[in-house]
């Protein structure tokens, strides 16, 4: 937008940068914070804040502003359960269905030789650590259902396997309300494939 000034526009700049935030809506969170200067200042006392005291968790790999997570910290969850996630985001998402007990290792992304994200790129070797200090018994590999959460899925089978921890991936399968003449043939043989006994 030519006619603001540099500052304003640097404010836009910046929010545009977020993911999923485009430059019309970066526009309209800055004027919208602008217009309520009391705000403006918790705003960024909580971005500084988060700045100096938010870093990943030494156990996991989740954010925290503590030394352990609070999951890490938790000592009623199982340490010797791990759900292997690509994001926090995948965590809260785990953690909201109020059905896992164990604890998390986030990868921090999936593999994409494409993008330049390797085995080495990722807290894979931090894994293997984790499996071998603490005695690890079961693994579930909970990875987003694309090219590069399959390439990642494989490639963690593979190397787990030599460690003595059983081995299991999310289901998948058709979701809640859905028309099976809607469902993609990969997700419907997926379903088929992974159908439980009543």
């Amino acid at each position: 937008m030519k006619h603001l000034s540099p500052f304003i526009q640097k404010l836009i700049d910046e929010f545009d940068k977020l993911p999923g935030i485009g430059p019309k809506t970066s526009a309209r969170l800055v004027f919208n914070l602008l217009h309520r200067k009391e705000d403006i200042r918790s705003f960024s006392d909580a971005l500084n804040n988060a700045y100096q005291n938010v870093h990943f968790c030494p156990e996991c790999y989740n954010l925290t502003d503590d030394g352990l997570c609070t999951i890490c910290n938790n000592p009623q969850r199982n340490k010797k359960m791990i759900c292997i996630v690509s994001s926090n985001q995948d965590v809260e998402a785990v953690e909201k269905t109020n059905e896992f007990e164990g604890v998390y290792h986030l990868l921090n992304g999936l593999l994409s030789p494409l993008e330049g994200i390797t085995p080495d790129k990722l807290k894979i070797k931090e894994l293997e650590t984790r499996i071998k200090d603490n005695g690890v018994k079961e693994i579930i590999l909970a990875l987003d259902q694309s090219m590069e959460g399959e390439a990642t899925t494989i490639y963690l089978s593979k190397l787990l396997g030599q460690y003595d921890v059983k081995l299991s991936q999310l289901a998948r399968g058709i979701p809640m309300g859905a028309n099976i003449e809607y469902t993609d043939e990969v997700t419907l043989g997926s379903a088929l494939k992974n159908r439980k006994q009543l």
